[in-house]
């Protein structure tokens, strides 16, 4: 009987990155304890645009060997990071881009007003056929906000 040798390494790959993750401490102060993420947030922090004063928001573990880290600085500017383990190399650093609206949802998206506490809904219309919703934020909030659309939009898509 023959056996094939590549769902063999497959597995041991798929586990040897289960086990990778398990050992990975998932809270940001343990996660900034460990060395080799330090190594990975230092060169993030270098790697984010001059201006203010940087520091980090958020640490989260990837698979590969790599890490994410969310970098911000005073004047709102926020990047999305990706280094490696070990090494410490940036493999990319992007902006995070949050946008304050006004924000047009279709109606194709949902029939219904999208809700939230942060912004209001209202509705654009043309020729008397709704086209969908105009949202801006209230001001109730700090920062900018959308939390409600995307829970109304999934709720959409189910019927």
């Amino acid at each position: 009987m023959k056996m094939s040798v590549i769902p063999l390494l497959f597995g041991a790959l798929l586990v040897s990155d289960l086990v990778l993750a398990d050992d990975m401490p998932m809270s940001i102060g343990d996660m900034l304890g460990d060395k080799d993420v330090m190594q990975a947030v230092n060169a993030c922090l270098l790697k984010h645009p001059k201006g203010g004063s940087i520091f980090v928001e958020n640490v989260y573990p990837m698979n590969r060997g790599m890490v994410g880290i969310v970098t911000a600085d005073t004047s709102g500017r926020r990047y999305d990071c990706n280094a490696e383990l070990g090494t410490g190399k940036v493999r990319g650093s992007e902006p995070i881009i949050e946008p304050k609206g006004p924000l047009f949802v279709s109606v194709r998206q949902m029939q219904v007003p999208p809700q939230g506490e942060c912004f209001s809904s209202s509705p654009v219309v043309v020729g008397k056929q709704l086209q969908g919703w105009l949202l801006s934020q209230t001001g109730k909030c700090r920062g900018t906000s959308w939390n409600g659309i995307a829970v109304g939009v999934k709720g959409q898509l189910g019927q």
